[in-house]
């Protein structure tokens, strides 16, 4: 919705580079990654930030303000859900598994990113920007179906290369995932590095 989009107004006028280095500094301050790990390199094909004409910029940063409002959004409305078993007095037994996105972030959106995404399945593979610019205001709302570009979708695969649906490289297969389970995890807060697979999690559960 607009509320949420304009929550991230501005948020990403810093661009994908800049912003590629902010995620990668809180990852290991946060101790997701670990302090010796390596960023890897930005692709040569992959036009950096500051090459960008102003309405390029304005574009691009609009498609990542709505990809987060959608992140927060999904985000506050599990809260809801999880509240909800609080309330209930129930939180302490129940276990939740909290995964978001299937594989790494989508490079569906090419290097223009793309205000509905059967433009590429109708073979329009890079939509002129004065196409895009036409639903800069509705990015994201009903009649759209947008995907970012691939630039960002690099970014935010952070510290890793490629994106979703290249198998060979973590950043098109890694995701993130949360679980909690206050009665038999002990462990709150703590971060695990190891590979999961539903192959060893739904054992492991059932066990």
């Amino acid at each position: 919705t607009k509320e949420w989009i304009d929550k991230f107004k501005g948020k990403f006028d810093k661009g994908w580079n800049a912003m590629r280095e902010e995620i990668f500094a809180n990852q290991k301050r946060l101790g997701v990654i670990p302090a010796s790990t390596k960023l890897t390199p930005w692709p040569d094909d992959l036009p950096k930030w500051d090459s960008l004409t102003d309405e390029q910029k304005k574009l691009y940063a609009r498609q990542a303000e709505v990809f987060a409002a959608y992140a927060a959004y999904t985000d506050h409305e599990i809260g809801r859900v999880i509240q909800e078993i609080e309330n209930l007095g129930k939180v302490e037994d129940t276990l939740i598994i909290y995964i978001v996105g299937d594989n790494g972030t989508s490079a569906e959106g090419t290097l223009t990113g793309a205000f509905n995404t059967y433009a590429g399945y109708n073979g329009m593979t890079e939509v002129p920007l004065e196409l895009n610019m036409a639903h800069y205001d509705d990015w994201g709302f009903p009649g759209t179906n947008p995907h970012m570009s691939v630039c960002w979708a690099w970014a935010f695969g952070t510290p890793f290369k490629w994106t979703k649906q290249v198998a060979s490289h973590f950043g098109g297969t890694r995701q993130g995932m949360a679980i909690s389970w206050p009665a038999r995890i002990k462990y709150k807060g703590s971060i695990r590095t190891q590979f999961h697979h539903m192959i060893d999690i739904v054992p492991t559960i059932l066990e």
